[in-house]
Parts: structure tokens; C-alpha cells; sequence
């Protein structure tokens, strides 16, 4: 990483008036670009990203030479943007401490360990309108009548013509209410009273429970990478917050003394 960023700044791409202009600089363009754009093969925009820069520095020298960089509003933007600037690089360069191999290996062993994370279940389930009706479908289920066949007649759901077949689900992928009723079922039993979903009231039956097999390592990089970039984050403005004496007007006192400010 560090030997690209020094490439990029040693590399020309032109110059202005004689001043070089380096190729960070037409990077750091090109990363402030719509998703959409970057998309695109570099080459097929770079030329524009070169313009860019240039037209920039020529607007700036002349803005230089009319003495706008000693207005008031020019002197704020400049101390706003580089307070942003110094905040980012600060918390990137914290967060990359925390957010080495050896992190995300140890993360990653701690996934694998946690097979409860990994818990999939298979289920089918049957959907009605109403709490009577699903109580009615229990009690014939309790008489021996076959699940899926009540499911292709009786439930409302799209999977009722499958018989109320949902498939393997981990949690997190229904609704809490039937999640937690489905996963607390033992195998081969439904549940013993409708669970109810804003979608209606259903009926629950476990057929299978097992544990998914885990990613590689390689194929979980980036998402461990990027989960503990958050949390290590977090904790970072969570430290900077608890040492700083804060306080905050609220917005309706604020807007009161904006609109007094913009009517004087």
C-alpha cells in the first residue's frame, strides 16, 4: 500500500504553468466519482480526471490573485475541510491498527467456533387469516392429518402449493417472532400455538435442523475486515467523545436564532 501511494506521488501526469502535476492528485479525483463512473476502465476517463485537476488549479490561482482566500466564508471552508481531512486520516490510520491479519484471522477462528451462528433449520409452515383458523389446523394436526397436504389446501402463503416448504434458513433471514418459534421447535414437531407476523397467523412445523459449513478465510476477508473496521471505529469516536466536554443546543433554539440572524 505504502509503495503505490509513493508511485502515485512520484509519477507525472503533466503539468500546469510549469507546476507538475502527479497522479495521487488525479487518484484522489477520481475517488471522490460516482460509483457508477468508477466502473468504468480508468482509461476511458482519465484524460477528463487530468482536465479536471488542471481547470481546478487555474481557477484557484486566479481565485489566489483576487485575494479570495482572505474572506471570511473562503477562510471557514478551508478550516471545516481541513478538520475533515486531518479526522479521516486520523481514524483510518487508527482503525488500520486494529484491522490487521492477525485480527481478522483471530475473528474469523472465532466464527467458525461459534457454530450457533451457523445454525440452519428447514421448515414449512402454514399461513391463514386468522387465529381460529390456525388453531383449527392444529387440532387436526394433533388428529394425524399430514402437514403439507393441509398447507397446499389451507394456507395463503406462495409456498402453500409446495406444501409450506420454506427451505433452510439461518437466523436473521425471517421475522423474530417466527424465527424464534421455528428454531425453538424440535425436530419432526410444530408448534402447539399459531405465531402470529404481520403477515397472519401461522402454523410451524421443524423438519430438519443442521449447521451450515463456514466460509474460507479468503472468502470472509472482506466482510471481517470491514466488520471489525466498524467496530474498531466506533469504539475510537466512543474515546474521543468520553475525554471531550461536549454540549448541543437544541434545533428549535437554533433555528429561532438563525431566523432572528436572517431577518436583522
Amino acid at each position: 500500500m505504502h509503495s503505490t501511494a509513493f508511485a502515485q506521488e512520484t509519477v507525472s501526469v503533466g503539468s500546469v504553468n510549469g507546476e507538475t502535476i502527479y497522479l495521487d492528485e488525479v487518484m484522489q479525483v477520481a475517488e471522490q466519482l460516482p460509483e457508477e463512473y468508477r466502473r468504468q476502465p480508468l482509461d476511458s476517463y482519465f484524460g477528463q480526471l487530468v482536465d479536471d485537476v488542471i481547470n481546478t488549479r487555474l481557477a484557484a490561482k486566479a481565485a489566489t490573485a483576487d485575494g479570495l482566500q482572505n474572506e471570511q466564508l473562503i477562510i471557514d471552508a478551508i478550516r471545516i475541510a481541513t478538520n475533515r481531512i486531518l479526522a479521516e486520516a486520523y481514524m483510518a490510520s487508527e482503525v488500520r491498527k486494529d484491522v490487521d491479519d492477525a485480527a481478522i484471522e483471530a475473528a474469523y477462528n472465532r466464527f467458525v467456533a461459534d457454530s450457533d451462528s451457523r445454525e440452519e433449520i428447514s421448515a414449512r409452515h402454514i399461513l391463514v387469516n386468522s387465529e381460529e383458523e390456525a388453531l383449527g389446523l392444529i387440532d387436526k394436526l394433533r388428529e394425524g392429518a399430514d402437514f403439507s397436504a393441509l398447507a397446499k389446501e389451507f394456507s395463503t402463503g406462495p409456498s402453500g402449493p409446495k406444501g409450506g416448504d420454506l427451505g433452510y434458513f439461518g437466523r436473521g433471514q425471517m421475522v423474530p417472532d417466527f424465527e424464534a418459534a421455528a428454531f425453538n421447535l424440535e425436530i419432526g414437531t410444530f408448534s402447539s400455538q399459531p405465531v402470529r407476523t404481520q403477515f397472519g397467523w401461522h402454523v410451524i412445523k421443524l423438519e430438519d435442523k443442521r449447521v451450515a459449513a463456514p466460509a474460507s478465510l479468503e472468502e470472509m476477508r472482506g466482510q471481517i475486515a470491514n466488520s471489525l473496521s466498524q467496530q474498531a471505529l466506533a469504539r475510537l469516536i466512543e474515546e474521543l467523545r468520553s475525554d471531550a466536554n461536549i454540549s448541543t443546543r437544541s434545533f428549535e433554539d437554533i433555528r429561532a436564532d438563525a431566523i432572528a440572524a436572517r431577518d436583522q
